[in-house]
């Protein structure tokens, strides 16, 4: 449990034994205030951190545009994953706002929101138990498992992803959420569930933009295990079945390669 959520549960605990004075409500309303002022700069300095990444991921995307089209990919898979976290971590900061709104009530007032003596009402999240990711809605689980992909935790991010997929299989992030389920086994090096996961990918979502992507990694996998013919297959099936996709151009390079 967080220092911020041990403090509002002493505090609901106090109100509701009616024992506290308000001289300790004044206390931990402070505390709790302090709390949110640090969450809210932490976050505002992430913001900050992630628009000049971003300014410097584009200013890198117009150079590597002619020259290299992997790279181009690479970026632009990056900058969607920060403006993705960019409007979370906006949200997060509103929510800080409102949170502050409400503590700013007044410890002289005895009732809380709803007008009743010892009932004001601690903001929903802070209720949640400690370390819980926050599942609201499909958005928030899928950027909490995304968040553990990253960290390198990949069982985690495995177990929020099949949430994800088993609570929302039709919404328009479940081709992502499988594709990473596929890569958090690549990253793993276990070769054979990735390329179980990435022909999930293509038998569940074959039109989204994650299919073609699916089908490239299936052909780089196979060439690293040195099954040439098979990478081939996973090749010609992206020139074949996606000319338009990103990975068009890039499996298309690996076929030349593989000819020579």
């Amino acid at each position: 449990m967080t220092s911020r959520s041990a403090v509002l549960l002493v505090a609901a605990t106090l109100a509701a034994a009616g024992c506290a004075t308000k001289s300790d409500m004044a206390e931990l309303r402070n505390t709790v205030t302090g709390e949110f002022e640090a969450e809210r700069s932490q976050r505002e300095a992430l913001i900050a951190e992630i628009q000049e990444l971003r300014a410097v991921l584009l200013d890198s995307l117009n150079v590597q545009q002619r020259r290299d089209i992997t790279g181009r990919v690479d970026l632009q898979r990056q900058i969607e994953d920060l403006n993705t976290n960019l409007a979370q971590l906006i949200e997060l900061t509103g929510q800080t706002q409102r949170n502050l709104a409400l503590m700013s009530v007044s410890p002289d007032d005895p009732t809380g929101p709803s007008g009743t003596p010892g009932s004001r009402e601690l903001p929903p999240q802070d209720a949640a138990p400690s370390g819980a990711e926050p599942a609201g809605d499909p958005q928030e689980l899928y950027e909490a498992a995304l968040r553990q992909f990253r960290r390198g935790s990949y069982g985690t991010a495995r177990e929020a992803l099949d949430q994800f997929l088993s609570t929302y299989p039709n919404h328009e992030l479940a081709p992502d959420a499988q594709y990473f389920r596929a890569e958090s086994f690549a990253e793993e090096g276990d070769a054979e569930a990735a390329l179980d996961e990435y022909a999930r990918v293509l038998e569940l979502y074959p039109n989204s933009r994650r299919a073609p992507t699916a089908l490239y990694k299936s052909g780089l996998l196979e060439l690293r295990r040195g099954n040439v013919d098979d990478a081939r297959t996973f090749f010609n099936r992206v020139v074949q079945g996606y000319p338009d996709s990103d990975e068009f151009e890039l499996a298309r390079r690996e076929l030349d390669r593989l000819s020579r």
